[in-house]
């Protein structure tokens, strides 16, 4: 009998050859860039973002088939998920690829353009690199719609899909896996209860008065190179009148910014910053519930529901393998899994929540409004201020690229600090 490893082997991106993926990235980038104007702008930004750290989780029994998975949510908040599934399908490896959200679009884009390439040559066999991921989980709803919106994603038609309400899917070829509260987390050390701001009008007033504990230690996301980073911040444009006269003010305070949560998170721990703005909630309650001494507050004047989104792409090697994973995060036991390890509110949930008002329970707490008022996390809103960035044509107004170009050129303007 063979000897079970289930100890993930991790490595920074896949197995292939450093040089040989290289020079195909390199060609599939070359290709896409002459394919699509939208795929000038997100591969020129994602040749900045960082490796992929690819995770291999070996199959506990005997393997009989692959899995590749390209995903932005950390690979340690997911890997109880696909232990779990292991455990149902034991024969399957997982390779998960933990990767920025504007990399996973722009591969996709690129494979996509190399797909019709190689069509066009009469050799699709040698289309795609093997590294090509079966399934794209991303915390982007926008730029998954935009690539279903392409016919670059597979249908997916289950008992699992098609009970899944309205709000939940787009289409049955993007599904939402889970929703993360969009949250302000802070340090109590540097920013006492007391001011802990609860609306974005008491941040702007607390930004703005002198001596601010905010002077130099606020942070957020950087529009320009996250893809949630962006998305949040459109829709803040969307909702909140004053969203860049705050910007503005963040910027005369000095906001640092990044491209992924957990380096702020770090600098947040420390006591480098005092407050991070526009946090997915299940990163911090992750650090919390490990011990870390931070708080989160659920703004009162409207909270976003980001959602973390799946879609089988056309240039998946093994579609076929994609299918039970999804349908696996989409049960009551693998909701379960996302909502206890990874901390999403589970998808029907959420769903019900944003279309009548409900209160939600954070994963992990206790009660519904009780907790959002608990020691971890303060202040519930209101009745109707839930928004739901699930995926669909709504969200596409914002990928367009000349509009996309002139919000980050405004955006980058009002967080410049005034000389």
């Amino acid at each position: 009998m063979n000897k079970i490893d289930l100890r993930p082997q991790r490595s920074l991106e896949s197995t292939a050859p450093a040089a040989s993926r290289r020079r195909t990235l390199a060609l599939l980038g070359g290709v896409a860039l002459a394919a699509s104007p939208w795929c000038r702008s997100v591969t020129a930004e994602a040749s900045m973002a960082a490796p992929a750290s690819v995770t291999r989780f070996a199959a506990p029994e005997r393997e009989e088939a692959v899995l590749r998975i390209d995903s932005s949510t950390d690979t340690v908040l997911f890997a109880p998920a696909i232990r779990d599934f292991q455990r149902l399908h034991p024969s399957v490896t997982v390779w998960y690829a933990d990767r920025q959200s504007l990399d996973m679009h722009a591969r996709a884009l690129a494979f996509a353009a190399a797909a019709r390439s190689g069509s066009a040559l009469g050799r699709p066999e040698i289309a795609v690199p093997e590294d090509a991921p079966d399934l794209i989980i991303s915390s982007s709803p926008d730029l998954q719609t935009q690539l279903a919106n392409d016919g670059l994603a597979w249908g997916h038609q289950s008992p699992q899909t098609r009970e899944l309400p309205e709000g939940a899917h787009w289409r049955r070829e993007v599904f939402t896996l889970g929703a993360d509260a969009v949250v302000m987390a802070y340090n109590p050390r540097l920013l006492p209860v007391a001011q802990v701001p609860r609306t974005r009008g008491q941040l702007l007033a607390l930004l703005r008065q002198p001596g601010s504990p905010l002077q130099g230690r606020i942070g957020m996301y950087d529009a320009t190179r996250s893809g949630l980073g962006y998305l949040l911040a459109t829709q803040d444009s969307r909702f909140d009148s004053t969203a860049s006269v705050l910007l503005a003010a963040m910027g005369e305070a000095g906001v640092r910014l990044g491209d992924h949560i957990e380096p702020l998170l770090d600098r947040l721990e420390k006591g480098e910053l005092a407050l991070v703005y526009n946090v997915p909630a299940s990163y911090p309650l992750a650090r919390m519930d490990a011990g870390a001494s931070l708080r989160v507050v659920v703004p009162e004047d409207y909270t976003l529901l980001t959602t973390r989104v799946a879609l089988i792409p056309t240039t998946a090697p093994h579609p076929e393998k994609a299918r039970p994973f999804l349908d696996y995060l989409l049960s009551p036991q693998g909701q379960a899994v996302l909502a206890r390890d990874t901390r999403l509110l589970p998808v029907r949930q959420a769903v019900a929540a944003a279309r009548d008002g409900r209160a939600l329970a954070l994963p992990g707490r206790v009660g519904a409004a009780s907790a959002l008022s608990a020691a971890s996390a303060e202040v519930a809103p209101g009745s109707s201020a839930w928004r739901l960035l699930s995926p669909g044509l709504g969200l596409l107004a914002y990928l367009d690229p000349l509009k996309r170009q002139r919000f980050l050129q405004a955006w980058a303007t009002s967080v410049q600090p005034r000389k």
